[in-house]
This record gives structure tokens, C-alpha cells and sequence, in this order.
């Protein structure tokens, strides 16, 4: 009994490590494959590299032209944003750059690689079709049948058409929610339209009174055009009741904007 119960405990501990040696075999033989990539498609990853290198310069000089070049602050941050993505990318690209050079002639050359695997070509055997002879469908003479009357459309009651709000002076600048002179309070969505050529991004601005000398953004720049959408949301909880006029201004990726878009609203409680 006890030389049972002890070879039953032999082979207990023998499956959990058998497993782990076939777990670190596993891995070794991936990390094994992956130098092999690496070694055979050197030069098509130092090309890629190179050009994500490139690409990176490129657009971290023309955002600091951009930035510099600009009088507006809001296309100053957005320069400065495009400006710290591409040296981040310029970072990681030459990171990989590294981390390829030390593997390419540092690893690979300790190392036994497989060969890369190669699919064994099968020949494709084409079989003749079975003809199979086809039994002629019976043909049905049609009884003529009785015309039926044709049943009359029933009438619908008119119903009012819907007098659409008016048209915008530029399609691809518009407001269409809240309207003119609309009474609102407390979260108020705005709606319309935010699309031109060589967009770059919109921002919606609030001013007090019937000609405001100052204005206010309502949210961050938004960098996304919107086509009869929702363009952003507007709290009036402890705003003055009064009226008040909504701005809706598009630029262009040139730093150029057409003329902004403006509505009157009453904030009343």
C-alpha cells in the first residue's frame, strides 16, 4: 500500500511539471520564430522604420511652422497638439529603430533559428462533372379564371405638411436647434451642421445681450465635422435670464473661417 501511494504521488507531481516544460518549450520556440522574422525581413523593417522616422519630422516642422505662423490661439493649441504627437511618434519610431538593431546583431546571432516554414504546394485534381439527364417538366395549361373586380384605393385624410425652418445662408455653417428668439433653460442641446472643405474644426461661443462685445466657448474645440448633428451642450443653470446670442465658427486646416453663424435665444425661468 505504501509503494502504491507513493508512485501515485510521483506521478501527481510529474504532470504539473511536464506541463511547465512543455509551457517554456512553447515560448522559447515563439521567441525563436520571431528572430527568424526578424532576421529574414531586416531591411523591409528598417525601411518602414525610416519612414515613420521621416514622416514624423515632417509633420513636427510644419506644426511648429503652423504654430508660428498663426495669430489665433486656438490654432496655436492645436499645433501644439499636433506638434507633441508627432514627436512621440518620432520617439517610438526610433525606440523600434533600437530595439530591431539589437536584436538584428546582437540576439540573432546567439541564437539557433528555425527555418522559416514554407507552404507545401498541393495539386488541385479537377473531376469531370456527372451529367445527369433531365427529366422534362410537365407543361399546365392555365384555366382562364373570372376577372375580379379591382378594388378602389381607400381615401386618406390630408394631413398638414410640415413647414421646414429656414434655409441657412451656408449649408455647411448652420444652427438649426435652438431657433431664433427660442425661450430655454437649464441643458440645452445645440444642433446643426459643421462641414467644409479642408475642415479642421469648429467651436461654438455664447455672448450676452443683442450685440455682444465679448464671447465665451461653450466645451473644447471639436476637431470632427457634424452633418445635422449634435454640436455641443449648453448648461444655462445661473445664467442671468436675458437675451444672449450662439456663435458657430468652422476653420479650415489653411487657419481661413467663412463668416460665423448666429442665433438669438431668451434664457428664461
Amino acid at each position: 500500500m505504501t509503494a502504491g501511494r507513493f508512485a501515485d504521488g510521483e506521478l501527481c507531481l510529474a504532470t504539473p511539471m511536464a506541463r511547465l516544460r512543455s509551457l517554456g518549450r512553447q515560448r522559447t520556440m515563439n521567441f525563436a520564430r520571431i528572430l527568424s522574422f526578424i532576421d529574414a525581413y531586416s531591411l523591409w523593417l528598417y525601411a518602414v522604420g525610416l519612414l515613420l522616422v521621416l514622416f514624423s519630422l515632417y509633420e513636427f516642422r510644419a506644426a511648429q511652422r503652423n504654430r508660428a505662423d498663426t495669430m489665433f490661439t486656438l490654432e496655436r493649441e492645436f499645433a501644439t497638439i499636433r506638434e507633441n504627437r508627432a514627436r512621440t511618434m518620432l520617439v517610438t519610431a526610433v525606440a523600434l529603430l533600437a530595439l530591431l538593431t539589437l536584436l538584428k546583431f546582437a540576439v540573432v546571432p546567439s541564437q539557433t533559428l528555425p527555418p522559416l516554414s514554407e507552404p507545401t504546394p498541393t495539386k488541385l485534381v479537377l473531376e469531370p462533372p456527372t451529367v445527369v439527364p433531365l427529366t422534362p417538366t410537365p407543361t399546365r395549361t392555365r384555366i382562364p379564371t373570372r376577372p375580379r373586380p379591382t378594388p378602389r384605393p381607400a381615401t386618406e385624410t390630408p394631413r398638414p405638411t410640415p413647414v421646414p425652418p429656414p434655409p441657412c445662408p451656408r449649408p455647411g455653417i448652420c444652427i438649426t436647434s435652438p431657433t431664433a428668439s427660442q425661450v430655454i433653460t437649464g441643458q440645452v442641446t445645440i444642433r446643426g451642421t459643421a462641414s467644409i472643405d479642408a475642415f479642421q474644426f469648429y467651436k461654438i461661443e455664447y455672448g450676452m445681450g443683442e450685440s455682444p462685445e465679448l464671447w465665451n466657448s461653450i466645451g473644447d474645440v471639436r476637431g470632427t465635422p457634424v452633418v445635422d448633428g449634435t454640436l455641443g451642450v449648453w448648461d444655462t443653470a445661473g445664467f442671468p435670464e436675458g437675451t444672449y446670442k450662439l456663435r458657430l465658427t468652422v476653420v479650415d486646416s489653411s487657419g481661413n473661417f467663412p463668416p460665423p453663424y448666429e442665433v438669438r435665444v431668451v434664457i428664461q425661468r
